[in-house]
């Protein structure tokens, strides 16, 4: 009994250092400076881009009701 309480606690003091360094090593990556990006990037894709018109009359009741 005693023995199975020892690699219990061993597992968790394991799992819980485990963890630790994870996090701490993703927080790290999360500093670091990216690649300046200078221009657009263009997709491959063929579909067309569409455009929603504002001025119509049902785009003007849902933004009043939505304000």
């Amino acid at each position: 009994m005693q023995k199975k309480i020892l690699s219990r606690r061993s597992f968790v003091k394991a799992a819980a250092l485990t963890g630790a360094a994870v996090a701490v090593g993703s927080l790290a990556g999360c500093g670091k400076k990216g690649v300046a990006q200078s221009e657009v990037i263009k997709g491959k894709s063929k579909k067309q881009e569409i455009l929603y018109r504002g001025d119509t009359k049902h785009w003007q009741a849902y933004f009043a009701v939505a304000k």
